[in-house]
């Protein structure tokens, strides 16, 4: 009862008309993110970051939360009318969602895919309430020792889980946790990696990286896409939500939603994966499996559901243990870090209103999402359409500013251009930026924790196992990182035997 009254604080302190202009100005920018083909969340709050940053406190978050899960329900959107997806997690929505499009049935899609967004993030909001207390009041017996064990793990998790090659994802990694040290020592004040420039002597900053490597590369990458197909036709009315499908796909709701939210809070699975595997599993625990594909509401509800859902339970190891579990939660950490605060179990001791009032703004947005994806469909749907030679110089012009606003500094603009560049180059060489950006924001942390441990420990290294907490973490670490080297090896040696038995 606490929680749920914490929550209706959070609610009632949301509806401030600053706050909540700043939720609706997020949620309709997500909209438009997640409508576009080849950009998607993490972009989308990349590019609001330096914007939002501006407006401070709970308004600033509720901002770029407003993007996060706004760009979710989006997602369908093309993913209905063209089939192409605006971003990775609406993928499995394609495969239902367009073959109803071709049916002349697109406007029942939508309606579908609209309120089950709005149930997957109802009950993501619900376990994101329940748990992060929970969760937080446990997590502040974790001392550096703790917090070391639990970051080495989630970093192991991002890097295995972040791309299709282990090893590059890896060298990701390194190559984050050493753009992490750059700038001043933080015990002996010394320079380090910064090349005689003073503008690096503060580090690098961290939203000024994501917006080069996430909003800059995903708009450059984009501009190779065609949009080419016809829009399926709809009406408006068409589009509100159905009672009996509601009833239908009541099952592929529920499962999707849950299934999307404890998938949403393991570090580095994200939605795209809480997608395939909600798709799958309504599709095994149909009795007609058969129709999957073909262009039923179910196969709409389970992964429009699951996304939603995931986009909150990713929050829980960024607003609690101050871990992002997600490329798009590292760039929301970013902006809590720009407003000053640090994200971890001391923000709901130390800054409560803070917090419920942005849980407030995320209950509040999930039920704007739905009037505003049902009213702006169309005129997103037009959108698609607008050359990019138009459209992308603005949002450039408008991420230039912005990254130029944080400091008024000329650096920082060159240094978002450049990592720009070098996000084409890592996508290009295939190589996944989600460990990089973690590594840039968790190696600082990372380091500092050690070098508390040891000077509390003396130098004794043995101080990482005789704690029980971080001697499980370190072995969960362990384990993520041998299994897939062990089922490769005995992958190669089950085609060894045969090819031998041929």
């Amino acid at each position: 009862m606490e929680t749920l009254a914490l929550l209706w604080d959070g609610i009632l302190a949301a509806t401030d008309p600053a706050i909540f202009a700043c939720t609706i100005l997020g949620a309709v920018v997500g909209l438009l993110i997640g409508a576009l083909p080849g950009l998607g969340p993490t972009a989308g709050v990349a590019i609001m970051l330096p914007v939002a940053a501006g407006f401070g406190g709970v308004a600033a978050i509720a901002c770029l939360g407003g993007v996060y899960y706004g760009s979710m329900f989006g997602g369908a959107i093309t993913s209905i009318l063209l089939g192409i997806p605006g971003d990775a997690p609406s993928v499995m929505t394609v495969i239902d969602g367009y073959p109803m499009a071709q049916k002349g049935e697109a406007g029942r899609a939508l309606g579908t895919s609209v309120f089950a967004s709005f149930v997957g993030g109802l009950l993501g909001i619900a376990g994101l309430v329940a748990l992060s207390v929970p969760v937080s009041h446990y997590a502040l017996a974790f001392g550096p020792t703790e917090m070391t064990a639990m970051m080495c793990f989630a970093l192991s998790l991002l890097s295995v889980l972040g791309g299709r090659n282990a090893f590059k994802g890896f060298v990701a990694l390194a190559l984050g946790l050493w753009l992490g040290m750059v700038g001043l020592d933080p015990i002996s004040a010394l320079p380090r990696y910064t090349g005689g420039s003073m503008n690096l002597f503060d580090g690098l900053d961290f939203s000024i990286v994501a917006v080069g490597l996430f909003g800059l590369t995903a708009i450059f990458t984009s501009l190779e896409a065609n949009v080419d197909k016809p829009v399926a036709k709809y009406t408006f009315a068409s589009l509100l939500p159905r009672l009996s499908d509601a009833v239908q796909t009541r099952w592929q709701l529920l499962q999707g939603s849950v299934l999307g939210f404890f998938v949403g809070v393991l570090p580095g699975v994200g939605a795209s994966a809480a997608t395939m595997l909600s798709y799958a599993l309504a599709k095994r625990l149909s009795p007609t499996p058969e129709k999957y594909g073909t262009g039923i509401v179910e196969g709409v509800a389970a992964p429009e559901a699951a996304n939603n859902s995931a986009s909150y339970g990713a929050m829980i190891p960024l607003f609690t243990l101050g871990i992002p579990g997600s490329a798009t939660t590292a760039v929301m950490m970013g902006g809590l870090i720009m407003i000053g605060l640090q994200p971890g179990p001391l923000l709901f001791t130390e800054n409560p209103q803070f917090v419920w009032s942005v849980f407030g703004s995320f209950a509040i947005g999930n039920l704007a999402l739905v009037f505003l994806t049902l009213l702006l469909t169309p005129l997103l749907a037009a959108a698609l359409f607008v050359p990019t030679a138009y459209l992308y110089p603005v949002v450039i012009a408008i991420v230039v500013y912005g990254v130029f606003a944080i400091d008024n500094s000329t650096f920082n603009v060159m240094l978002t251009i450049v990592a720009g560049g070098a996000g084409i180059v890592l996508a290009r060489l295939d190589y996944p930026a989600v460990p990089l950006i973690l590594g840039l924001v968790l190696g600082p942390l990372l380091e500092r924790n050690i070098r508390r441990t040891l000077i509390q420990s003396q130098g004794d290294l043995l101080v990482f196992i005789e704690r029980p907490i971080a001697l499980g973490l370190f072995i969960a670490t362990v384990l993520v990182l041998l299994i897939p080297l062990f089922l490769k090896l005995t992958g190669r040696k089950k085609i060894a035997a045969d090819e031998a038995e041929v």
